[in-house]
C-alpha cells in the first residue's frame, strides 16, 4: 500500500521503489525510538538513566537488524509502545473523552499488527485495576465510562474479526502453521524446551543456532537479542558461503549438519562473544530494575499516579513472556524462539533498565564504570553492524546503490 502511494504521488520511480520499501521498516524502528524516549520522559527517572536505557534500545543488535528486514514485527513494536505512551498521558490528563477514544483507536490498530501485540489488552485491564485501587477516578461513574470507552473499540472489533475468521478458516485466529508446520521438518535437540535454564556462555566461542545448543529457551532469547543467532546477514561476512548454502539447508530440515567446522571468521566470532558477553551488564540491571520496582524504599518515594504507570510494565513483560512460552511449547523447534518477539517489551526493558542504573547513581566510581562498560558495549554494536553493511556493500553494490 505504501507503494501505492508512493508511485500514484510521484515520490519515486520504479527503480527506486525497492529502497523505499526497505526504508518503511527501517522508518518503523526509527519512530519506535522516538516512542522509547517520549515514554522515558513521563516516567519519574534520572536523566542519566533514560541516557544510557535510551542508548541500549538504539543499538541493540537485534532491533536494528529487525527494522532491516520487511516483515510485520516491527510496527508491532512501534503500536505496543504507541499505545502505552498514550495510555500514559491519559492518566496525566486524567482521561478526557477525546484522548480515550484515541487511545482506543490505537490499541484497535494495534491488535491488527501481530498476534504478540495481544499484550496490550492485559495491560489495559491491569491498568484499569491499578487506578481503581489507587482510587485515582473521580468517581465509579467515571472510572466505568472510561473503562467501557477505551476497551469497547478494540474488543468490538476483534471479535467480529475472530468471528469472521471463525467463518472462513474454520478458526478465530489463523496460523500459517496449518500451511507449513516448522515442527515437522526443522532440527531440534529434544521434544521439548527447557525453560529453566540459562547458558549464554555456551555460545561465546560460537554464537549461532547448532546442534546440542537449541534446547534451553532463555539462552537463545537472550544471544538473539546480541547476535545475528539465527543468521540472516552473516552468510555477507564470510567467504565460504558454501559452507553457509549447507547450513542454512539444515536449518530447513533439508540437509544434515554441515561436517567441516563453521566459516565464520576470527573478527566475527570476536564480536559476537563480546557482545554475547557485554550484554550480560544490561540484562543484570534490568533484573536489579524490576526488583526496585516493587521495593518500599523506592515507591515510597514517588506518587500514586506514578505507582499506576510503572504498572504498565511489568504487565507488558510477563504477558509477552506468556506469549512466547505458549508459541515455544506448541512449536519445540529454533524458529518458534525468536528473540524479535520479546521486542514487543521494549519500553518495560528500557524502564527496568533505568530504574536499575539509577542504583548506581550513588557512587561516583560505579557510575563511571557504568558509562564505561555500555561505550564498550555501544561501540562492539556499532563495529558488528558495520561489518554487515559494508561486507554487503563489497558484495552487492548495485543492490544498495539503485
Amino acid at each position: 500500500m505504501a507503494g501505492h502511494v508512493a508511485v500514484h504521488l510521484g515520490m519515486v520511480n520504479l527503480a527506486q521503489l525497492l529502497k523505499f520499501f526497505q526504508f518503511v521498516v527501517c522508518f518503523y524502528g526509527i519512530l519506535t525510538l522516538v516512542v522509547l524516549y517520549l515514554i522515558l520522559k513521563k516516567l519519574p527517572l534520572s536523566n542519566f538513566s533514560r541516557l544510557l536505557a535510551f542508548g541500549t534500545a538504539c543499538f541493540l543488535p537485534r532491533h536494528i537488524y529487525m527494522s532491516a528486514i520487511n516483515s510485520n514485527d516491527t510496527i508491532s513494536y512501534l503500536f505496543v509502545a504507541v499505545s502505552i505512551y498514550l495510555l500514559l498521558i491519559a492518566i496525566e490528563k486524567k482521561f478526557p473523552f477525546l484522548l480515550l477514544l484515541s487511545v482506543s483507536i490505537v490499541i484497535s490498530a494495534t491488535l491488527f499488527t501481530k498476534y504478540t501485540s495481544f499484550v496490550v489488552l492485559p495491560i489495559v485491564l491491569m491498568l484499569f485495576a491499578s487506578l481503581a485501587y489507587k482510587r485515582l477516578f473521580a468517581s465509579r461513574k467515571q472510572a466505568l465510562l472510561s473503562f467501557v470507552l477505551i476497551i469497547l473499540v478494540p474488543v468490538t472489533i476483534l471479535s467480529a474479526h475472530l468471528i469472521w475468521n471463525k467463518k472462513h478458516y474454520d478458526s478465530p485466529l489463523p496460523w500459517n502453521v496449518t500451511r507449513s508446520d516448522p515442527s515437522l521438518i526443522q532440527p531440534r535437540d529434544s521434544e521439548h524446551f527447557d525453560f529453566f535454564t540459562f547458558k549464554p556462555w555456551e555460545s561465546i566461542d560460537l554464537p549461532i543456532i547448532v546442534p546440542g545448543r537449541m534446547h534451553s529457551f532463555w539462552t537463545l532469547v537472550y544471544n538473539g537479542m546480541w547476535f545475528d543467532n539465527e543468521p540472516k546477514f552473516l552468510y555477507f561476512l564470510v567467504a565460504n558461503q558454501s559452507w553457509w548454502d549447507h547450513y542454512y539447508g539444515w536449518l530447513r530440515g533439508e540437509e544434515k549438519f554441515p561436517e567441516e567446522s563453521p566459516s565464520m571468521s576470527q573478527p566475527t566470532r570476536l564480536l559476537g562473544a563480546g557482545l554475547t558477553a557485554v550484554g550480560l551488564f544490561p540484562l543484570l540491571l534490568m533484573v536489579s530494575g524490576f526488583g526496585n520496582l516493587f521495593s518500599r524504599s523506592w515507591r515510597s518515594r514517588i506518587t500514586a499516579e506514578e505507582v499506576v504507570k510503572m504498572s504498565i510494565f511489568p504487565t507488558l513483560l510477563v504477558s509477552n513472556m506468556a506469549v512466547m512460552i505458549a508459541l515455544a511449547v506448541r512449536l519445540p523447534v529454533y524458529a518458534a524462539v525468536k528473540a524479535s518477539y520479546f521486542l514487543n517489551s521494549l519500553p518495560a526493558f528500557v524502564v527496568f533498565l533505568s530504574l536499575g542504573l539509577m542504583t548506581c547513581e550513588k557512587s561516583k566510581h560505579l557510575k563511571w564504570t557504568v558509562m564505561i562498560a555500555f561505550s564498550f558495549l555501544f561501540c562492539l554494536a556499532s563495529v558488528h553492524i558495520l561489518h554487515v553493511v559494508l561486507s554487503i556493500l563489497v558484495l552487492k553494490p548495485a543492490n544498495l546503490l539503485g
